[in-house]
């Protein structure tokens, strides 16, 4: 499951990636006064990374109450 959730936002990512006609620049990431792509792209990131991880930690606290 966790690997599902995973690849789902990190294709999402890279979709949105896709979309932007310079595909990922560093100037854009860091340009705060309006909203880009890879700020998008960053979110999808890490978000993916949680979502991979609340299932592994949830089976783990399960086991642990066991």
């Amino acid at each position: 499951m966790s690997v599902v959730l995973l690849a789902v936002f990190w294709g999402l990512a890279f979709f949105v990636m896709l979309n932007d006609i310079d595909f990922f620049s560093l100037q854009d990431l860091f340009d705060t006064r309006e909203l880009h792509h890879e700020h998008v792209v960053v979110v999808l990131f890490f978000c993916g990374i949680v979502a991979a991880a609340l299932p592994l930690i949830a089976g783990k606290l399960q086991r642990m109450e066991n």
